[in-house]
């Protein structure tokens, strides 16, 4: 009886581990996308080009903000989702090392 439950329980911890690295896979893969998707510091570049990165709506409250409030979310998204990678990837450390 003993051997039918470390068994189920070995059975359990490998099905845990697995849903964590796949855990862990996703987001990695939204982190990616998420930074891909912040738009990066100018360092001036428009000013030699001639181009200007304001847009029609820019003299409204709202177009004034809205990038600010994207950006805003995006960087909150990324640090959540690094935090829970991290959590993540602890846990199947302590997982493996200490349950084989």
């Amino acid at each position: 009886m003993l051997y039918i439950l470390a068994a189920v329980d070995a059975a359990i911890v490998s099905g845990i581990k697995i849903a964590l690295a796949a855990l862990a896979l996703i987001c990695t893969a939204f982190i990616i996308f998420v930074v891909m998707k912040q738009s990066g510091n100018s360092d001036g570049v428009e000013a030699m080009t001639g181009s200007s990165s304001k847009n029609d709506e820019s003299e409204t409250y709202y177009g004034k903000n809205a990038g600010s409030r994207k950006e805003a979310r995006l960087k909150l998204l990324t640090y959540i989702a690094a935090g829970l990678l991290a959590v993540v990837c602890i846990v199947l450390i302590v997982l493996q090392t200490f349950i084989p």
